[in-house]
């Protein structure tokens, strides 16, 4: 099995795992469950002495009581030499505490990122990724939450592997 298919393999058990079942959910029937939208600026170090880079996250999610399902895309162009671009989705964990909303979400997908090979030679590709995001929120309004943090440390497997840190801060839109 291919790498590009055993990522998307786990993406799809991913989504039937942490999909909310509401036979199974105490509290059954959409109230209990959210659908959220949110932007974010981003700032991305690929480890390639370019330093930082700037750009944008944005996605959604569907949050249970505690399990969740998010859909995410990074983008941070950084001008004509380095690059990186992903879209990734996973399985996505929340929990309410009284101040702040901490979050831990994995996903797998694909990404685009330039790089220098091991012979020195600049180069793009696209290859498949994979992320891992832990952040905080806090609640502005009944429908508006604020991103405070969020770190994210992925890889996207072009040349001999991309290895992005990327912190970010946004809002959070509640759909329903």
């Amino acid at each position: 099995m291919n790498r590009c298919s055993m990522l998307f393999a786990v993406a799809l058990l991913s989504a039937v795992i942490a999909s909310p079942a509401p036979a199974q959910d105490p509290t059954s029937g959409l109230g209990s469950h959210t659908g959220n939208f949110f932007a974010e600026f981003s700032a991305a170090n690929l480890g390639q002495g370019s330093g930082f880079i700037s750009g944008a996250s944005a996605g959604g999610y569907f949050q249970g009581r505690l399990l969740g399902m998010v859909l995410r895309a990074t983008a941070a162009p950084g001008g004509d030499s380095f690059h990186v671009y992903s879209a990734v989705l996973g399985p996505r964990i929340a929990f309410d505490l009284p101040m702040v909303k901490p979050f831990l979400e994995a996903g797998g997908g694909i990404g685009h990122s330039s790089y220098y090979n091991p012979a020195g030679d600049f180069s793009r590709a696209w290859g498949p990724a994979w992320q891992v995001d832990a952040g905080v929120e806090h609640s502005l309004l009944p429908w508006v939450n604020w991103r405070i943090l969020e770190v994210a440390y992925g890889h996207i497997d072009v040349g001999s592997g991309i290895a992005p840190t990327i912190v970010s801060s946004g809002l959070t839109l509640h759909l329903w």
